[in-house]
């Protein structure tokens, strides 16, 4: 029986290793019998969403037998908003990874090729081999900066889409305005630039180059999230922005009622609370230089990063290193399944929670 079922299967998920997320808190809590577990795996809002998101939350409980408003009206137009765009250029979706899906559904056919960074994002590599399309890795520069020309040289007839992560997760990395402009100069008009943005509050560089000044011009879908600085990831929300003719095709594969009620209210909530943002983003690059001292210190090596998270290199053996961590109620996340053996991402977390890391690491590293 097992045997007829693979049979069955598209062989693009026949190539697919699951997606496998951070440990979960209660997982190391039953494994080590532990009651303190900090979590600093999976790039999360430490400091929690605004309290009036919260707020909001209790309160969508009293319709909660009630489907969700399917075309979330008054979201999509607190995001219109804040955006200044018209709400035809706003998608919404449960995590800005189904826009993601979403537009691959939509516009890639099988055997097109689909060009992405790596290390970068696992789902881009998962999307392709769903979508039966030919994934194009273009590796990182050895401090881990895009180099858009190798993008471009990559490019062939049966090129649909070119991801660009931006900032990059795992490295924090990002694309520059300059870079950025040089190359949607040169692209072919047919191609599709999905831009993920995820982390994109957090970052400090002036010259960052987001995709948002031209997705009018080109074919751009830029993928945004209330995951991160807006600290809802438990809910399940993103939203996507592009030319109202890319929304139209997209939004009739779009799952009816995809963004429950609690996220809806929480999201309008959380975008009217701009303090509690600007309070997140202060700590969290306080964190950073924080934790960028105390590497210095210890002698570990990092990539500078312009999001929430900090990839650090390791002389040591770096999985014994996540083990004893883990040990200590710490969750980090280990990079082997980015083919990086020698690294570890971690998620800058709260005053207390760096603290408690940088002395676990001095006891480990001694």
């Amino acid at each position: 029986m097992e045997k007829n079922i693979e049979k069955l299967v598209k062989e693009g998920i026949k190539k697919i290793s699951p997606y496998v997320p951070g440990k979960p808190i209660e997982e190391l809590q039953r494994e080590y019998g532990l009651e303190r577990v900090i979590k600093l795996a999976s790039n999360e809002n430490p400091f929690g969403p605004s309290p009036k998101a919260k707020e909001m939350i209790m309160k969508s409980a009293e319709n909660i037998n009630r489907y969700p408003d399917g075309s979330a009206y008054y979201l999509k137009n607190k995001l219109s908003e804040y955006l200044n765009l018209p709400v035809e250029n706003i998608i919404l979706g449960s995590g800005s990874s189904e826009i993601i899906s979403l537009t691959l559904e939509t516009f890639v056919n099988p055997g097109e090729e689909i060009i992405y960074p790596w290390p970068s994002f696992v789902m881009y590599r998962i999307l392709t081999l769903k979508n039966n399309a030919v994934g194009v890795e273009i590796p990182l520069e050895e401090n881990f900066s895009y180099d858009l020309n190798k993008f471009l040289e990559k490019i062939t007839p049966r090129t649909k889409v070119i991801f660009l992560c931006n900032p990059n997760n795992p490295t924090g990395t990002i694309i520059h305005r300059k870079q950025l402009e040089d190359f949607l100069k040169k692209l072919p008009e047919e191609i599709i630039i999905i831009s993920d943005e995820a982390y994109f509050e957090y970052v400090e560089d002036e010259n960052y180059g987001s995709a948002f000044p031209f997705f009018q011009e080109k074919n751009i879908v830029i993928c945004r999230t209330f995951a991160k600085i807006y600290g809802l990831a438990g809910l399940r929300i993103g939203y996507g922005i592009a030319r109202k003719e890319i929304i139209e095709y997209i939004e009739r594969i779009r799952p009816p009622f995809n963004i429950t009620t609690p996220a809806q209210m929480a999201a309008i909530a959380a975008l009217q609370d701009q303090k509690h943002v600007e309070y997140v983003r202060e700590k969290t690059i306080e964190g950073k230089k924080y934790l960028y001292n105390e590497f210095e210190k210890l002698g570990i090596e990092y990539i500078p990063s312009e999001a929430n998270f900090i990839l650090c290199k390791f002389k040591a053996d770096a999985e014994k290193i996540v083990k004893e961590l883990e040990k200590r109620g710490i969750i980090v996340r280990s990079m082997k399944s980015f083919g990086l053996t020698e690294y570890i991402r971690i998620t800058v977390g709260t005053e207390e929670e760096n603290r408690i890391l940088i002395d676990s690491l001095r006891e480990i590293l001694k």
